[in-house]
């Protein structure tokens, strides 16, 4: 038997990735972190890239997650859990410097990316 579903909490989601989430990779900023900070930040874009696409590829498609096998929400749960610098910690010491106004786009990522991860986290665990 289906666990509960919360077909409106799916859309939002759904809704919340296509109209936010959905755009240029924020290159400038972490360019910028880069320049700043080269030791900490030398692996920033892929760091950042994994990150992003693991909750893009949830947040892409939560009005059909109900669908997906047990056992691969299982394991996603504890990634959507983590913001990315509880996944990448070495990043932390990133974090003041990630600001609305010194860096807009990536603040902006980042912020939409816990909204979406932790709706999606929401989301799996109703299922599990």
């Amino acid at each position: 038997m289906e666990k509960s579903r919360d077909p409106e909490l799916e859309q939002k989601l759904e809704r919340l990735y296509e109209r936010e989430f959905i755009h240029k990779f924020p290159y400038h900023d972490c360019y910028k972190l880069q320049k700043l900070h080269p030791r900490i930040a030398h692996a920033l874009v892929p760091d950042l890239d994994v990150y992003f696409s693991f909750i893009a590829g949830y947040g892409s498609s939560a009005t059909t997650l109900h669908q997906r096998p047990k056992a691969e929400l299982r394991a996603a749960l504890p990634k959507l859990k983590r913001s990315f610098y509880e996944a990448c910690p070495k990043y932390k010491r990133l974090a003041k410097y990630i600001t609305d106004t010194e860096t807009p786009a990536l603040f902006h990522d980042l912020e939409v990316s816990d909204r979406l991860r932790l709706g999606l986290a929401n989301l799996i665990a109703e299922f599990l």
